[in-house]
């Protein structure tokens, strides 16, 4: 999978502190999921946060305490036999635990975890219409101040041109899409700051699918998506 969009440093440093939201941490853990790149800077993250915890509790602090911390990074880096794979990767996106497998192969396990049983692949996402060529499927089981939820594109369908009232996550499954930020496919996150605004478009010949969390309303730049936005839910 050539994945060329993921979370920034201080999305993946958040997730490796337990600091995101429950929403968030579903995106990057999906993420992580298919990506080895954000799996090993996770790990880095974690290895400097339980180095410096280990420093901060000594009774005395010698004068190459950084260094120390920073070699003990690099070995965990160079250590590839200490990488856990996907599979074995513990999520802490879980309703009620850590998630150490899943029933549903066909689908990342953390997101996997949240879908009714009889959901095996997107294919049986039971959609709800939610404009002309789009489709949803809230994750009601997430504690969120926004949202979070699938998101089934039709070709050629676009989203109305909108800002964002703060953080957005959007993870693609499957198809793509282009917008002012660049083109995304299978894989790709897109981490948008509430001082972006775009259109999305999906591009290709098949349906685009999303998993897409915000921690607060959207702001459409149009009249109509702004009439329609308390009936959408976005």
């Amino acid at each position: 999978m050539n994945i060329k969009h993921h979370p920034t440093d201080e999305t993946l440093l958040a997730y490796a502190g337990g600091a995101l939201s429950q929403a968030m941490e579903l995106v990057v853990a999906t993420h992580m999921t298919l990506c080895p790149l954000c799996r090993d800077k996770v790990a880095e993250f974690e290895a400097c946060g339980g180095a410096m915890l280990n420093v901060n509790q000594s009774l005395s602090m010698d004068s190459d305490a950084l260094d120390h911390v920073m070699a003990m990074i690099e070995q965990e880096s160079a250590n590839e036999n200490a990488r856990v794979t996907p599979a074995e990767m513990p999520r802490r996106v879980a309703v009620g635990g850590s998630i150490t497998g899943s029933a549903v192969p066909s689908l990342p396990t953390p997101l996997a975890s949240l879908l009714p049983d009889n959901i095996l692949s997107l294919e049986d996402i039971p959609w709800r219409t939610l404009a002309p060529g789009v489709k949803h499927f809230p994750l009601k089981s997430v504690q969120t101040k926004g949202t979070v939820r699938l998101l089934k594109i039709a070709p050629g369908v676009s989203i109305p041109d909108h800002g964002h009232g703060g953080h957005e996550m959007t993870l693609l499954l499957k198809g793509s899409y282009i917008d002012d930020v660049g083109r995304f496919r299978a894989g790709d996150v897109a981490d948008l700051a509430d001082d972006i605004d775009h259109q999305p478009i999906a591009d290709t010949a098949e349906d685009c699918i999303c998993l897409i969390a915000t921690d607060a309303p959207l702001k459409f730049n149009g009249i109509l998506p702004k009439l329609l936005q308390p009936f959408i839910g976005m």
